[in-house]
């Protein structure tokens, strides 16, 4: 077993050093190997709770999650079905307040838009009904196996898969959310990453004051497709009634694709529809309700990144005419 007494006395130093003057801080090469250890099961269980309740006080820096990310991406199980265009992938791992309504929902938005959707996450949920169960009154059960996932998503378009179909040990550390009081390191790699390496645009969400910020200074560096979504400080993550800030990553680059909303539309916007979430869901993915204007955006974004239009303008237009609403 891996002995990682060194590396905790390094990162303890961390409150007090800065990366340009001392070792409190790992490198992505030093973070992948410590990850890849984690993953492999070769550090003892009494040290690796050191370790996340160290990262916990701490935070982890960008070169440190580009590591656990790369770590990652070594180990899941290859997902590589055959599919006419990009799959959407969205992480629910319970690592933005809310984020289960709002990715069930667009999943559901974008299979009608002929957008194949890729969620992956855990069976449970830290606040509010979990992505499984809002999805399973909504006809959808979690794959499996991959072969099945594989099949339904040519198939069906759109599927769940659970994280511990890609690394089971992912899931371990994931499940360690109950007993250490909070996300964990290993929730801000899951979020990041491409399910099996399908070459998906990956949905990524952050807010401003949580862990989730830290994304924000790793996803360029991580390569591939992504949609980055980023709430204002000023309201509540995946509210039905507020746009966050739409940027698309792409070869390299960055593009604002929508601007959040101002902070008095936030400050004035209602919230979800409570206990009669699933029958709303409902009735907007099948036109008998009107699509809220931020899912609109969202979803013409999603088509234009997963390359269904010609353009972005052709993607808007794509939405408008399904949703009956002008997508701005």
């Amino acid at each position: 077993m891996l002995s990682i007494t060194p590396l905790l006395r390094r990162l303890s130093k961390r409150a007090r050093e800065t990366r340009e003057d001392g070792d409190a801080f790992l490198d992505a090469e030093e973070a992948q190997t410590l990850w890849g250890a984690v993953l492999d099961g070769a550090l003892p269980e009494l040290e690796l709770g050191a370790l996340l309740a160290t990262l916990a006080l701490v935070g982890d820096d960008a070169d440190e999650l580009l590591g656990f990310h790369r770590a990652l991406a070594a180990r899941q199980a290859r997902f590589l079905p055959s599919l006419p265009r990009r799959a959407i992938a969205i992480p629910l791992h319970g690592l933005v307040r809310g984020e289960a309504k709002l990715g069930v929902l667009l999943a559901l938005f974008l299979r009608r838009l002929d957008v194949p959707v890729v969620i992956h996450g855990t069976l449970d949920s830290p606040d509010g009904p979990s992505a499984p169960a809002l999805l399973r009154e909504l006809g959808v059960l979690p794959s499996a196996g991959l072969a099945e996932a594989g099949r339904d998503l040519r198939e069906k378009g759109l599927v769940f898969l659970p994280v511990q179909l890609l690394l089971p040990a992912l899931g371990d550390l994931l499940a360690l959310r109950t007993r250490l009081g909070g996300p964990n390191s290993a929730h801000l790699a899951a979020h990041a990453s491409d399910p099996g390496g399908m070459g998906a645009v990956r949905l990524t969400m952050s807010v401003p004051g949580t862990p989730s910020a830290r994304l924000d200074g790793v996803l360029a560096r991580t390569g591939g497709e992504a949609l980055h979504l980023a709430w204002p400080a000023s309201c509540a993550p995946c509210n039905f009634a507020v746009r966050p800030r739409i940027t698309r990553l792409s070869a390299g680059t960055q593009t604002v694709l929508f601007e959040a909303e101002s902070g008095e539309r936030a400050a004035a916007a209602a919230g979800d529809p409570g206990p009669d979430l699933v029958a709303w869901m409902r009735a907007v993915v099948e036109r008998r309700s009107p699509a809220p204007a931020p899912l609109v955006n969202l979803a013409a974004a999603c088509v234009y990144a997963a390359g269904a239009a010609a353009d972005f303008t052709e993607a808007k237009a794509i939405v408008a005419l399904q949703s009956g609403r002008l997508a701005a």
